[in-house]
């Protein structure tokens, strides 16, 4: 017979279960489970205010992002590249001196990365160098 395996949250909802039973303390309920006690009480808060959907894993990705460029910035590259769909991020970057104040306006290769993002930049094809045949020529001739 195969041993049984639980997930973690089988794992939080039988913790749950055993906590609203209130035949044991939330101490003994840690060490049985082998998780702290801020765990535990972080577990019971979340249930309590969301049900068992609070018990899901929850994304560790910040909220907001510091040095994240603005909308209005991220608007004027793509509407610069839309107008004019041959140039590149360095043309674009100094053409955003004329609308924007230089401290907002991002590097190059941030510029490039938004406009990859974006589907304006498809990747080139590597040219790949021939190997010489030797000897080009026969030396006797």
């Amino acid at each position: 017979m195969p041993w049984k395996e639980t997930t973690t949250m089988e794992q939080k909802i039988e913790f749950i279960c055993e906590w609203r039973t209130g035949k044991y303390t939330i101490t003994e309920l840690c060490k049985s489970f082998e998780i702290s006690r801020p765990t535990a009480y972080s577990l019971i808060n979340r249930f309590e205010k969301q049900g068992f959907d609070g018990l899901r894993e929850q994304s560790r990705s910040p909220g907001k992002h510091p040095n994240q460029t603005a909308e209005k910035v991220i608007e004027g590259i793509l509407k610069l590249k839309t107008k004019h769909p041959r140039w590149g991020a360095k043309k674009i970057r100094i053409l955003m001196f004329n609308d924007f104040e230089p401290e907002e306006i991002p590097s190059v290769v941030t510029i490039h990365k938004i406009l990859k993002k974006n589907g304006f930049v498809c990747p080139q094809k590597r040219m790949r160098r021939v190997k010489p045949i030797f000897p080009i020529f026969d030396p006797k001739e």
